[in-house]
């Protein structure tokens, strides 16, 4: 029978009767023994996550209205919106590989300090300049723009941070028990996702009422995560021996050398990617301006003509429903393969994809759809429901993969969890790069299309890992 006790000598290095273990660098500093985890602290360390989520996409959308109303491209503004992801990837392997080295809960108070800066930034920049021209670039959209970078630097740097710790704590604090694990890691996605979901909606009556005031919001988000971090997150970590180097941003990343994460890599990018676009895109689309919109992309009822509350409350809604998935797919995800709940995802995309392809063409608006365009719009809205929650399987099936992987690596824990925001950030920069340059060229059809592609890239890479049973690994 599997124990969910690892003895400590596993993790600490030698046992108590070599020589070096008295050596003051091999002490280990850990506060949650071995086997016995505090899940108050696992609980509250999540709920320090999904704070900062909320934080950074409320900043994300009210930057990104604010951008949206004064550069018509959506390739320019998600560029500079994502930017964000720049200091991410470059980070998170640094600190996912510093927190083996150092333990977590250091990284998770400079978390929100780097937010708070980040927020702070932000509103200096649109406040100083509230009606920009875009339309020429000159001394004073210059400033903007680099207030601008530097926020979504800094922010970047909080979620690179924050979430190679918070993983590598999950993984300190469920050694050796799957069904606790898997648990924990759908706890953390739902937290991600919740956070997104409920701050897409929040965010979008923020925006409304407040405007770009609204980053105080944000600030006092990040205020009440440090805070939270302080008082009630306690240490998870033992550490690992410091002979070895946790510090080089190229030895976290000859984590990629592992067979089982480079074959997983195309899959877990491409998903990332397209959660990037979708995230990212969605609601820009949504709320363009008519008759502008209508004129760029004649005949597509996703794109442009919504008001900025209406788009955020759909897409939270539609989170929502991918919150639900995810807590049933908690139950489910032990008794299945990996890359089997990962093909469901995949045909939940499918079918996501294809009813909304539909959707689009069913009017030019919302306000001129005929009656038998709302009967369709109503029976198709509960087949993109469906495809949601099949989805919502691929990312704790993902996560729990890379844990499985990363538990076998003693005193690497951290950096293995660091290649999730190294993937998510590249795939996040991607996918909004080249997607916005698909929703110019196409609208909402081209974002389906890059969709399609970005599905398949994913489909090839999950039945290669299943066929060499990749995802057996216990």
């Amino acid at each position: 029978m599997k124990q969910d006790i690892i003895p400590t000598q596993a993790l600490s290095g030698p046992p108590a009767s070599s020589p070096r273990s008295d050596s003051l660098e091999m002490r280990p500093a850990v506060t949650i023994p071995l086997g016995s985890p505090d899940y108050l602290s696992i609980g509250l360390n999540i709920f320090s996550t999904m704070l900062l989520r909320i934080a950074s996409r409320i900043s994300f959308l009210l930057l990104g209205f604010y951008l949206g109303e004064h550069f018509a491209s959506a390739t320019v503004v998600v560029l500079v919106l994502e930017s964000f992801y720049i200091s991410e990837l470059l980070l998170s392997p640094i600190a996912g590989s510093l927190s083996d080295r150092l333990g977590r809960k250091p990284f998770l108070l400079i978390a929100p300090l780097l937010g708070a800066l980040a927020a702070l930034c932000l509103l200096i920049g649109s406040r100083l300049y509230p009606h920009p021209d875009g339309s020429h670039l000159d001394a004073h959209l210059l400033l903007l723009l680099l207030l601008i970078l530097g926020g979504r630097l800094l922010e970047g740097a909080t979620t690179a941070l924050n979430t190679p710790a918070c993983l590598g704590y999950i993984t300190d604090t469920t050694m050796g028990s799957d069904r606790l694990r898997v648990r924990v890691m759908t706890a953390f996605e739902v937290a991600t996702v919740g956070g997104l979901a409920l701050a897409i909606p929040f965010g979008g009556q923020v925006a409304k009422w407040l405007g770009t005031w609204g980053f105080l919001v944000v600030l006092v988000f990040h205020i009440l995560n440090l805070l939270l971090v302080i008082f009630f997150v306690k240490e998870s970590h033992q550490r690992a021996n410091t002979i070895a180097d946790h510090g080089s941003l190229v030895e976290s990343l000859k984590m990629l050398r592992d067979k089982r994460i480079f074959t997983f890599l195309p899959a877990w990018l491409s998903v990332n990617t397209l959660v990037g676009a979708w995230i990212t895109l969605i609601v820009i689309m949504l709320t363009y301006p008519n008759p502008a919109a209508d004129m760029r992309h004649p005949h597509q009822l996703l794109y442009g003509g919504f008001s900025k509350d209406i788009a955020t409350l759909v897409f939270g809604g539609f989170g929502l429903f991918f919150l639900l998935g995810m807590g049933c797919w908690m139950l489910i995800l032990p008794r299945l393969r990996r890359t089997t709940i990962m093909i469901i995802g995949l045909i939940g995309l499918a079918v996501c994809i294809a009813a909304l392809t539909v959707i689009n063409g069913l009017g030019e608006n919302m306000a001129s759809l005929s009656a038998s365009a709302h009967t369709n719009l109503l029976l198709l809205l509960p087949l993109v429901l469906i495809g949601v929650l099949l989805l919502s399987g691929f990312t704790p099936a993902s996560l729990t993969h890379m844990a499985t992987i990363s538990e076998r690596k003693v005193g690497k824990r951290g950096a293995v969890m660091g290649l999730y925001s190294v993937v998510l950030g590249i795939g996040q920069l991607i996918g909004a790069s080249i997607g916005g340059m698909t929703v110019d060229l196409g609208g909402f059809y081209g974002l389906m299309g890059f969709s399609v592609v970005l599905g398949i890239l994913s489909l090839i890479s999950v039945i290669y890992m299943r066929r060499h049973q990749h995802d057996l690994l216990q």
